[in-house]
């Protein structure tokens, strides 16, 4: 057990965990569509690369050396056939032939003896040199009038990643002329990783992506370089430990913004709701929206419910306000705060806002974390403005 292998260990199931965020938060948007089916493929091909590297360091056992040396040979084949589906254009028959027979080839070279190498690992490293090169050719090169705004960004990040992943690539292939302290190309899957999950994010720019990896990238050197100034250490050491505190630094930031995308996602059902579901029966609207989740528990007060009220004042301060909140109580006549704040107190509610009136009715709900997301707040007010213009339409057919 050397210094070496538990960095590079440690990198590498880093990057696996990653990967399996990654695929975890595409799986839940649309796991059918032929391009997200590429996305996965390539992503499983990187998550069996990493799985069997890092068995074949512990075991030794030729099977999961040959697995290392299949899944390396069909990622140059994963990327073009990703490039294919982002771009909506077939790749040039040179760059398919390529992409293929190198895949073939090296399924079978996987199961030759060790004698071979280093010569076998050469050939691996051209092959994906260049294979990427050819499919960062065909990003460069596309028409990008032909490809949306979202497309064209998709691409723009998974060919900024390449430019990472290629230099970063040399240090996996180990000899004895090459002999790097660590192999990075787990940290250039982190930075993939966190690319891809960030196209989740349209409000995201890649200037923006790129200023905060260096920001990470800074407070992680500078944290190794803390470390290695405490202990003692050398170089190579100072480099394995820099590499390490980048790769979880990477891994929970890609954990972070895959709980972002869930709760966006989360969120969005809202609109959803109020796109497809029913609009021509006010309470039935009103009980599907009662199951969500961002108002769940949410309570219907009808005018019984509000009789030891002075109704008329109320329906007075909710003409004016059909949305309030228990920050603006302060911001209402006495009389109108004291029945708000009395209201708010009995349902436990931080919102209330007018739904029917005639009937007149009300909703509690209980999100205090809405009120600070802006855009929570503007969905709840559309919820309100819809089940409102429902029970008016209702009224005028009765």
């Amino acid at each position: 057990m050397t210094a070496a292998l538990i960095a590079d260990t440690f990198i590498s199931l880093a990057a696996f965990g990653g990967l399996a965020v990654l695929i975890g938060a595409i799986r839940s948007f649309d796991a059918g569509s032929p391009l997200t089916r590429r996305f996965l493929f390539g992503l499983r091909v990187l998550a069996a690369l990493m799985v069997s590297r890092v068995l074949a360091w512990w075991t030794g056992l030729f099977i999961f050396e040959a697995a290392t040396i299949i899944s390396a040979g069909l990622v140059p084949l994963a990327t073009v056939l990703l490039a294919e589906g982002l771009l909506r254009r077939h790749a040039p028959k040179i760059t398919k032939w390529i992409a293929a027979g190198g895949a073939a080839a090296f399924a079978v070279l996987a199961f030759l003896p060790a004698a071979v190498d280093p010569w076998r690992l050469v050939l691996l490293f051209l092959y994906q040199l260049v294979t990427f090169a050819l499919a960062g050719h065909m990003a460069v090169t596309r028409d990008r009038t032909s490809l949306s705004k979202a497309e064209n960004q998709a691409v723009d990040r998974i060919a900024l990643s390449l430019l990472l992943i290629l230099p970063l690539l040399v240090t996996d292939f180990r000899s004895a002329y090459v002999d790097l302290p660590v192999r990075l190309g787990g940290v250039a899957i982190l930075f993939l990783c966190w690319l891809l999950i960030s196209l989740g994010q349209r409000a995201v720019s890649h200037r923006d992506t790129v200023v905060s990896f260096a920001v990470l990238l800074a407070a992680a050197l500078l944290g190794a370089l803390a470390i290695g100034l405490e202990n003692g250490l050398d170089a190579a050491a100072l480099v394995r430990t820099a590499s390490v505190v980048t790769s979880a630094a990477l891994l929970g930031v890609i954990w972070k913004d895959s709980i972002s995308l869930r709760t966006e996602q989360r969120r969005q059902s809202l609109i959803r709701h109020l796109a497809e579901d029913r609009i021509d029966d006010t309470l039935g609207f009103l009980k599907e929206l009662q199951n969500h989740p961002l108002v769940e528990g949410a309570l219907l007060l009808g005018e019984k419910e509000l009789a030891d009220l002075d109704l008329a004042g109320i329906k007075a301060l909710f003409a004016a306000q059909p949305l309030l909140r228990a920050t603006e109580a302060g911001g209402l006549a006495q009389s109108d705060a004291e029945q708000l704040a009395w209201l708010l107190e009995k349902y436990e509610a931080t919102h209330l806002m007018l739904v029917s009136a005639r009937p007149f009715r009300l909703i509690a709900l209980n999100m205090p974390s809405v009120s600070a997301t802006p855009g929570a707040e503007t969905e709840l007010k559309v919820a309100q403005r819809m089940a409102f213009l429902i029970s008016e339409r209702n009224a005028r057919d009765d």
